[in-house]
Formats: C-alpha cells, structure tokens, sequence
C-alpha cells in the first residue's frame, strides 16, 4: 500500500513540477523573443552559417513550448502584413466582445472595402453575432467583417487604429503601425516578422482562434439570394491540394501586390509545435506556391533539429528520497 501511495504522489509532483517548469520557461523566452539585445545577438550567431532555400523576403520560427526563435531570416525588416493583420482585429474583438452579441450591418461597414478585396458579402441591416464576423474574418479573410468588428467597436476605423497600436505595443511589437483591421494597403500600415510573431504567440491564447483559423470552411445565412458559402484561404489545411501539409493547424494567410504573399502560420508534429510568419514571398504561381514551400521548409527544419527536453527540478528527486 505503501508503495501503491508513492508512486501516487510521484505522479502528482512530476505532474506539478512539469506544468511550473514549462510556464516558466516559457515565459522566460517569450521576454527573449520581445527582443532583449542579448538574445538577438544570439540568435544571429545561432543562424549566421545557416541559410534554407527560402523565397519570402522576411520570416521567423518560433518553437511554441518555450518560445525560443529558431530561424529567422530579415526578421526586423519593415513590410506590409497585409491580412495576417486581422488575428490582431481578432484579439481585440474578444477582449472587448463577446462572442454572443450582435452587430447590425451599416453602410459605413460595407462601403469602404475597395474593389478586388474579399469580401463576405455582408448586407447592410443583417444582424450577425461576433462569432459569425470572427469566422468569416479568418477563414475566407473577409475585410468587411473586419471593417465591420472595427467599428463596432470603435464606432470608426481610425479609433480602432489607434486601438490596434496600443495594444501592439502592449503586445511587444517594436516596429509595426496599424492603420485599418483588415490590412488594405496603406505605406503607414507595417510591421515585421518579428513583430507579427508576437501577435500570432498572444493569439494562441485564444483557444477559439486556433479552433476557428483550423476549419477549411464555413458558411453564413443566406440573403437576398446570395449564397454565402466560404473556403479558407490557407491552403496548408486544404487536403486536396498539392500544397497540404499535414502537420499545420491554422493560423492567417494575407496577398496584396505590394505586400506580397504573407501568412502566420501553425504546425503541429507530435509534441513539437512550431509558429512561423513569412512576409513578402512570390505571388504564387501554376508550378509553385512560394508561400506555402516556405512553410513547409521551416517547419521541417524546426521538426527536424528540434526536440523537447524536460528538465526536472533536483528538489523532486529529494523528495521521492524523502517518501
């Protein structure tokens, strides 16, 4: 019965023990990864003599459990985020939404989405819960659930601008400037790989974020005879496709011509778990998705040379001793 007891409390300690360390851990790194100038230079040395065969003009690695940067490349770079800009539009929905109230669709939400940008067809009177606008934002990249989220919000884009910046730099974000939800070109509306990370690591927690950037489909009522039926645009998670990968998991793709071919970007091998940011790849084009072949060669790279140690505390050990 003794020993029956021991290894009970045995479990419980590795458990608790396990579950400090990797917090801790990961909060440690997670301040490296904001940019003390330390880790940055290390991290330059770390990857000096390394070089992938990689399109995208900037992007980053960061393994998820400890949040330490594997790879980067330009990382500090200013580009256009063009869409991977809605998972901020996202997180400050739910930090000032629930996901049950709803918005009535206005002529201010609709009218200012330029033409050839996504939209989800949102009709001017309909009224839509947040969850809905969150789906349609993230999955197919609608702009007027953006613009539409925004000024819920805000009551105006250029509050919810303002909005954005605040929290980016409560976020970490160092070099990045904010000007609409949706990431419709503008030369002030920046950022970095760097700090395009630090939005997609504080997104991650937001578990209905993660639940809703995995789905590959989704669908709104539909209205005055338009069917509203959506894909997503992250071709990763498509399984007919020549560009799926079968370890990712979410999170937001973005295209504009100046900014590129962009994504945040999840995968998950077994207990490995990587999150990377390309900004700036190859329009894609019938031979290659530039985008999606960077993805893939980061991610196995991080799957490859990466694995995850658990170090315990020699405190445990004393007290196993001591039982």
């Amino acid at each position: 019965m003794k020993f029956k007891n021991k290894l009970l409390i045995i479990h419980i300690l590795f458990i608790f023990i396990l579950n400090i360390s990797i917090t801790s851990l990961a909060t440690t790194l997670e301040n490296n990864v904001q940019s003390t100038p330390n880790s940055t230079e290390q991290i330059s040395k770390e990857n000096e003599n390394l070089e992938l065969n990689l399109y995208s003009k900037s992007c980053i690695l960061i393994e998820l459990s400890t949040n330490r940067v594997a790879y980067e490349k330009n990382a500090n770079e200013k580009m256009y985020p063009a869409s991977t800009t809605k998972l901020l539009t996202a997180i400050l929905a739910l930090e000032k939404c629930k996901l049950t109230d709803t918005v009535v669709i206005t002529n201010e939400m609709v009218s200012q989405i330029p033409n050839g940008y996504t939209t989800a067809y949102l009709q001017v009177g309909e009224t839509l819960t947040v969850e809905q606008l969150l789906n349609v934002l993230l999955i197919p990249s609608a702009n007027d659930a953006g613009y539409a989220l925004a000024i819920h919000i805000s009551s105006s884009i250029e509050n919810f601008a303002n909005l954005m910046n605040s929290k980016a730099k409560e976020i970490g974000c160092t070099n990045s400037n904010f000007t609409n939800p949706s990431g419709i070109h503008n030369e002030n509306h920046y950022s970095t790989s760097k700090d395009m990370a630090l939005i997609g690591l504080y997104a991650l927690k937001y578990p209905i974020i993660s639940e809703i950037s995995a789905k590959t489909a989704y669908s709104l009522p539909t209205i005055n005879k338009i069917v509203r039926n959506f894909e997503t645009t992250n071709t990763l998670l498509k399984s007919n496709t020549k560009n799926y990968y079968e370890y990712a998991n979410g999170l937001k793709t973005g295209f504009t011509q100046p900014a590129g071919s962009c994504i945040v970007a999840t995968a998950k091998k077994d207990n490995m778990e990587f999150l990377a940011v390309i900004l700036g790849a190859p329009e894609p084009t019938n031979e290659i998705n530039y985008r999606d072949s960077d993805c893939k060669t980061l991610f196995e790279y991080g799957f490859t040379n990466y694995e995850t140690i658990i170090k315990l505390d020699k405190k445990f050990f004393k007290i196993f001793n001591d039982l």
